[in-house]
Order: C-alpha cells, then structure tokens, then sequence
C-alpha cells in the first residue's frame, strides 16, 4: 500500500507515525516517570513538614519540662497528696487524721486497718479499713470533714448498718437507738519518691 502513496502522502503518514511514537513514548514512559518524580516530590515536602514540625516540639521540649515541673510544684502545693518518706508514714499519717475527724465529729471509732499499697503510675495508693459507731449527724459532719480534708482523702467504699435497738418491756417493740455502725475504706495518694 506504501507503494501506492504519493510522496507527500508517504511524508504525512511518516509524521503520523513519528508523532504517534513520539506520543506512545510520553504516554508509557515520560508521563509515569513524571508522576513518579511528582509524588516523590510531594512525599519529600511531606516528610520536610513532619521534621519541621518534630524539630518544633523537640525545641520546645525545655519549656513543655518546666511547665510540667511547675504544674507538679503547684499541685504539691495544694496539698493533695500525702508528703510523708514512706507509704508506712503515710498510713500513719492517714489512720490519724480519720481518728481526729470521727472523734471531733463525735463518734468513737472502732477499728483501723491498713491495706497493702499500691502503685499507679507516678502515685502510691494509701487505704485503710475503718470502722466506727455514732449517730447520723456525726457521720455527715465526719464525711464533711473527710471530704474537705487535705491530703486528699477518698471515700472507696461505704456500708451503714442500723445498731439493734432495745425492747420496749411495756410495749415489747424495738426502739431505735439512733446509733450506726458504719464501715469505710478510704484512700489518701503520695507520690513516688523520685
């Protein structure tokens, strides 16, 4: 069929053929090595972005420490936590402080028991079994006391009973005698020795 072709149509069919390689080659290789190239870029000025964004906080670093120390410094002072050397002394501490409260409150306490500690994170977990006996107003104004009290001092778990009243020899009904027997695991936090 070439044969056939005059020479300017053998010339437009050689540039046909020349612009369809020449296009076939920017399609298949050029065009993908471009869009590679393109996405290695964008990889590149993602990455320049992250470790410019690192090298930020990295700076930062000195400044985010001291906030962190003055946060610490300024919740210690709120006194929050119990500031004794030891959980033992802590234990000690907190056994004290909840006989002060239940005896100013008015009631007589029972028993304590202290708990084995334990640690969570950066903080040492102080509780103690407590039991105790008085009526209803010592026991609200005892937990306002143990509510308001510094260290810190939670209230993990509260069990109020009745005390059985007296017979009444004329009528033979219970009496109420007004008093309860409550038992209470509280909890106080100090931090670890660093």
């Amino acid at each position: 069929m070439a044969m056939n072709l005059s020479k300017s149509q053998q010339r437009i069919w050689a540039l046909g053929l020349l612009f369809g390689v020449v296009f076939l080659f920017f399609i298949l290789i050029v065009l993908p090595w471009y869009n590679q190239i393109n996405s290695y870029r964008q990889e590149i000025s993602d990455l320049v972005f992250k470790i410019q964004r690192y090298a930020r906080i990295i700076d930062s670093r000195d400044e985010v420490l001291d906030k962190v120390e003055k946060s610490r410094v300024a919740i210690n002072a709120l006194g929050y936590f119990n500031t004794q050397a030891t959980p033992a002394l802590a234990s000690a501490e907190l056994q004290t402080l909840i006989k002060d409260i239940i005896v100013s409150a008015g009631g007589s306490l029972d028993s304590t028991q202290v708990i084995s500690q334990v640690e969570e994170n950066e903080l040492i977990h102080i509780a103690v079994n407590v039991r105790l006996t008085g009526d209803i107003p010592m026991l609200r104004s005892a937990l306002y006391q143990m509510e308001t009290a510094k260290p810190l001092i939670i209230i993990e778990e509260l069990d109020i009973r009745p005390i059985r009243g007296v017979r009444n020899r004329t009528t033979g009904q219970l009496e109420d005698s007004g008093t309860v027997s409550v038992n209470l695991q509280i909890a106080s936090f100090m931090r670890k020795a660093q």
